[in-house]
């Protein structure tokens, strides 16, 4: 049988059995993983369109954006919000989450508190994902083009995991005023 000799402050050595040492090094182990994985915070990831690699569950959300022109004015700067609707209920102190990017003009942070630029989109903050409704700015290209949206949202139930959170996408095409 293995024994692992462990010297305490030039003491007598304390012999501790092997497969007790590697049991308690597997629980250490595992407590940490643990804590690593939740403790990260699915609220805030790197933004991206691959929310669903992770965030899985049953049913679907919708997608919406007040304040979206049938057709644009170059170079105006449009208010919108964009909502996630979705009969998936948040129990927890997250409820969701979005990536945006435009092909032209620019996205524009309104509100600092709850959205962000991050790695060129438009996503919320941590803080912002207690929420399922954001406003932010666009403002139009200069020239005159087909713009197009896409957004991907996530409707969370609040549980710190990916487990049970419902995904929802869009893409939409804005036409200038001719």
């Amino acid at each position: 049988m293995l024994r692992l000799l462990i010297l305490q402050d030039g003491e007598g050595g304390e012999i501790l059995d092997m497969k007790k040492f590697i049991l308690l090094f597997v629980i250490g182990l595992g407590i940490v993983s643990f804590f690593a994985s939740t403790g990260s915070g699915h609220n805030n990831s790197s933004p991206n369109f691959e929310c669903n690699t992770c965030h899985q569950g049953e049913g679907s959300a919708e997608i919406k954006i007040d304040g979206l022109p049938k057709k644009y004015v170059p170079g105006k700067v449009y208010k919108m919000t964009l909502i996630i609707e979705s009969g998936n209920q948040s129990f927890g102190d997250n409820a969701g989450g979005f990536a945006m990017e435009a092909s032209a003009g620019e996205l524009v942070v309104t509100d600092n508190k709850n959205t962000q630029i991050s790695e060129g989109l438009l996503t919320h903050t941590q803080e912002g994902a207690a929420l399922r409704k954001w406003t932010f700015g666009w403002k139009a290209p200069a020239d005159k083009k087909d713009v197009d949206l896409t957004i991907m949202g996530v409707a969370a139930n609040g549980d710190f995991s990916p487990v049970g959170d419902v995904i929802g996408t869009e893409g939409l095409t804005i036409m200038p005023e001719k």
